[in-house]
């Protein structure tokens, strides 16, 4: 606060968490991030928008922040930084309002994601029976460990009891048991049917949620299968397919596909030439990662 009445050149003094805030300081920090990469596409003479096939997909995974367009817009040159480095620099260190700032990451070029998605996509078309075999493996364990309660019988007992917690209640009225008896059985038979209800519920809880990964299961396999005819050199099936990219340093990036239940690992080497201006992408090793 500054008061500028009686002295217009008094220093602005900054108290923190002088007052309860409106938002926790973790949602601040998110909105401060969103703004700053609109703010990146703005300067470029962007909107903010899906402007690439990657966009919004690409995260830290040093820091956890998104990382946005830097350097010129060639297309051999487009980089990929992480924003927390671009806004506070390459040195982590916890600032004056006690949030964690700054990252070391390295950056990543476009045509890397390119690359590795061209192989990913080659590779998931050439496993495509395993990988469908595999899944059809998951959804055969999942049906043999559905629960093999059978819940009719679990439904009668409980309106036997509710019989007899009827009956109990006649024979107070025609004083041939004290109030006192039944209470005692009717919080018997009350218990007895809230412990009946609960596993039926139970047991129809798991079914729905078995069936929930057997549909998503299922439909793992048909987007597997309609990768057999797409393009692996399309940007365009590219963005479609990616869900999200974790850079975790040069050389070790994550991706993270629609049509899969997994991710792949991607472990590469870089050749610059032309005076850094170009590189070409070497694929190490490709690990399947849950």
């Amino acid at each position: 606060m500054q008061n500028n009445g009686d002295n217009p050149d008094a220093p602005l003094i900054t108290i923190t968490d002088h007052h309860e805030p409106i938002v926790s300081r973790e949602v601040f920090d998110e909105v401060q991030k969103l703004l700053y990469e609109r703010g990146q596409m703005a300067r470029e003479g962007r909107k903010y928008s899906q402007h690439y096939w990657y966009s919004s997909k690409v995260y830290c995974g040093k820091c956890g922040w998104a990382y946005g367009i830097s350097g010129n817009k060639h297309k051999e040159k487009r980089t990929l930084r992480c924003v927390n480095r671009a806004k506070y620099g390459a040195n982590p260190r916890v600032d004056k309002n006690g949030a964690e700032v700054g990252c070391n990451n390295k950056a990543i070029n476009e045509k890397v994601l390119e690359y590795c998605m061209k192989y990913i996509l080659e590779h998931i078309q050439v496993s495509r029976s395993e990988i469908v075999n595999q899944l059809l493996y998951e959804i055969q364990i999942i049906q043999q460990n559905e629960p093999s309660t059978n819940i009719e019988p679990l439904k009668a007992e409980i309106e036997n009891l509710g019989r007899k917690k009827r009956k109990a209640i006649d024979l107070m009225l025609d004083e041939l048991i004290s109030k006192e008896d039944l209470k005692k059985q009717t919080e018997f038979y009350d218990s007895e049917i809230a412990r009946l209800t609960e596993k039926i519920a139970t047991s129809q809880d798991v079914s729905s949620a078995h069936q929930k990964q057997i549909d998503g299961m299922q439909n793992y396999i048909k987007q597997v299968n309609m990768t057999a005819e797409m393009d692996t050199d399309s940007t365009k099936i590219y963005g479609e397919l990616l869900k999200k990219v974790i850079v975790h340093e040069e050389g070790v990036t994550d991706f993270y596909l629609t049509c899969v239940p997994f991710g792949f690992r991607m472990i590469y080497h870089l050749h610059r030439y032309n005076r850094g201006h170009q590189l070409d992408v070497f694929v190490d090793n490709c690990e399947v990662i849950y």
